[in-house]
């Protein structure tokens, strides 16, 4: 029959066991199977979040370190920005012989999810207001009015798991301290460290001109 031990592993690696029933195959053998499609994810993951570091490092919110890339077949690569990645959540993932990092990760995941959710609504009511000439790939359709349909169910999720759900404490107030901790060090020294990258005044200066337009027309 299923154990607890047993049970708790397919909730944890379902992976795992749907290899051993798809091929039928002991847990040994699915495990080294399951493997190679765990790593592929895990660096296809942290190399999309060291392009977002290598991105935030150009506009100097991040040391200029990890800005360094090198060229393979054609294709900047932010190997700095992945070093540090890579070393981040291999130092992150000792915490998780100490908490439960299912139901933790889970709640820290759902409250950061929430809060920045409800900044790209607010970043986004922002540029369509003020920069809504430039040009984009895509434009929402539902415009202004998906933002505030957006914000207040994000709200409502955020204001439920805050208030209704108070028995993961420790994890909620580890997460506003993090916040804190972020926001201090951008006021102290991004905000005056930052600046526009390459690209991004590519692209805004032509929405700056635009705008001048505009206003040169009103008046």
């Amino acid at each position: 029959g299923t154990t607890s031990q047993l049970y708790r592993r397919s909730t944890y690696f379902p992976l795992v066991f749907g290899f051993m029933n798809i091929f039928n195959i002991n847990y040994k053998a699915a495990s080294a199977m399951a493997g190679i499609p765990i790593v592929g994810s895990v660096v296809s993951y942290f190399y999309i979040i060291a392009r977002q570091v290598k991105a935030m490092a150009s506009s100097g919110l991040l040391p200029h370190f990890l800005n360094h890339t090198f060229t393979f077949q054609g294709e900047e690569v932010p190997i700095a920005a992945y070093v540090t990645v890579c070393i981040a959540a291999y130092g992150a993932n000792h915490f998780a012989f100490w908490v439960n990092i299912f139901t933790t990760s889970t709640r820290a995941a759902t409250i950061a999810g929430c809060f920045v959710y409800l900044s790209m609504f607010y970043c986004y009511v922002i540029f369509e207001r003020r920069f809504g000439y430039m040009e984009r790939t895509f434009r929402n359709p539902l415009g202004l009015v998906s933002a505030g349909v957006g914000s207040v169910i994000f709200s409502a999720i955020l204001v439920i798991m805050l208030v209704f759900h108070p028995e993961f404490k420790a994890i909620t107030l580890l997460y506003f301290i993090y916040m804190a901790v972020m926001l201090a060090y951008y006021y102290i020294y991004a905000e005056s460290a930052q600046y526009f990258s390459v690209s991004e005044q590519k692209v805004f200066f032509k929405a700056y001109i635009i705008n001048c337009k505009t206003c040169l027309v009103s008046l």
